[in-house]
């Protein structure tokens, strides 16, 4: 049965979502000294504070399944686009700590939404792996061109003067944009058809599904400490100034961004488990010669390897894991976010207890270890996958 939704609109919708989730996390060392200048706060104690954003998207994300099945697609979304321009708003006229701590809890719970119901939307408009794994790729690019358009946008806007709020005011415009596109949009029911719905509404989701949800959990627990910790390990060991340890790093970000453009097409031609293990197995390999070469020549190649590598794993590991029911439910893309996402939260905790006992060495080597598990995760998800088995009749080669 064919359904009437505007897939155009709602691309859009999941390529904005992403977008806007890129800017939240990508900005925070840009935006973190304007913001401690503004409050006579140290960064640690702004740092905490941007802890809040991170559980407010946990929130949503973690209930995000409840959230689609009770409300639909469109009203959370509009709630979030409204909720993004008010508190915006309200920045700009009472731009206290207090206030800035509010908002940043409840920027991030939209964000939460966003991107939650985005992900969702690139599952439930692309029913074949091969066109959900193209389009979720794709989808992943937009967090990442967030991060290199927005800052280098902040910092002309801070080296032309302007204060900490010009971040909330790019973020109160892409709440704008977001609520004039749900708006117009036609959207795709969060319930399967009546006669499928009985035969699927029972079904278990099986082993490879929770191995899935610890993959993406490992791997948003090694991605970030890898970025939070590299450019200061390589300022120890090699003694490198900051501007050439962050050329490291910029190696690695432009190296994803361009992976992330060009693995939409790798994927239509590749099995995507097969594309799964290369990635996994040259990220490692890259991240375990990060940590420890001693040659900064073979380390800035394997910044850029991990990054372009490194690129499909997390819209390639959703997309494996939603192809392992015959129909995706909002509660199975809610549960594995939401398994990701507490990687997200506890990365700057287990790295900085690592970093405590074992120095920058091990904690840069800790992403390494986390990759390492990711791989032996990965493996048993595949041996216990019923993604081959559930789409033969799509044509799907997995």
């Amino acid at each position: 049965m064919s359904e009437n939704y505007s897939r155009g609109n709602l691309n859009a919708i999941s390529y904005l979502s992403y977008y806007f989730v890129g800017a939240l996390v990508s900005t925070l060392g840009i935006v973190l000294g304007p913001l401690c200048a503004a409050f006579n706060k140290d960064p640690s104690f702004i740092g905490q504070v941007f802890t809040l954003m991170n559980i407010g998207m946990f929130v949503p994300i973690m209930l995000g399944g409840i959230l689609m099945k009770k409300w639909g697609l469109q009203k959370p979304l509009v709630i979030a686009a409204a909720l993004t321009i008010l508190i915006s708003a309200l920045l700009f006229v009472t731009p206290t700590l207090t206030m800035f701590s509010v908002a940043v809890a409840i920027i991030g719970a939209c964000g939460g939404i966003f991107m939650t119901i985005g992900s969702y939307l690139v599952v439930r408009i692309n029913p074949d792996e091969k066109s959900r794994s193209s389009s979720l790729i794709f989808t992943d690019f937009f967090f990442s061109l967030a991060g290199a358009t927005l800052s280098f946008l902040l910092a002309w806007l801070f080296k032309m003067g302007a204060s900490w709020i010009a971040m909330y005011g790019i973020m109160g415009g892409l709440g704008v944009l977001m609520l004039l596109l749900t708006l117009r949009s036609r959207y795709p029911t969060t319930e399967a058809p009546a006669a499928a719905h009985q035969e699927t509404s029972s079904e278990p989701w099986g082993r490879s599904v929770w191995l899935l949800c610890g993959a993406l959990f490992l791997f948003l627990l090694a991605e970030p400490i890898f970025t939070l910790w590299t450019p200061g390990y390589l300022q120890w060991r090699f003694q490198l100034l900051p501007e050439q340890a962050a050329l490291f790093t910029t190696v690695y970000w432009v190296a994803k961004a361009t992976g992330l453009f060009l693995n939409q097409f790798t994927v239509k031609w590749m099995k995507l488990r097969t594309f799964l293990l290369m990635c996994t197995a040259v990220g490692l390999g890259s991240i375990a010669l990060i940590s420890n070469s001693a040659n900064t020549t073979l380390i800035l190649i394997a910044c850029g390897a991990f990054g372009f590598f490194n690129s499909g794993l997390f819209s390639g590991l959703m997309s494996y894991g939603s192809l392992q029911v015959s129909r995706s439910s909002p509660t199975l893309i809610s549960a594995l976010l939401t398994c990701g996402t507490v990687g997200t939260l506890l990365f700057a905790t287990v790295s900085s207890l690592v970093n405590s006992h074992y120095g920058l060495y091990g904690a840069v080597n800790a992403s390494t270890c986390a990759y390492a598990l990711l791989m032996v995760t990965l493996l048993a998800a595949i041996a216990c996958s019923k993604a081959e088995r559930l789409h033969q009749g799509e044509a799907v080669a997995v």
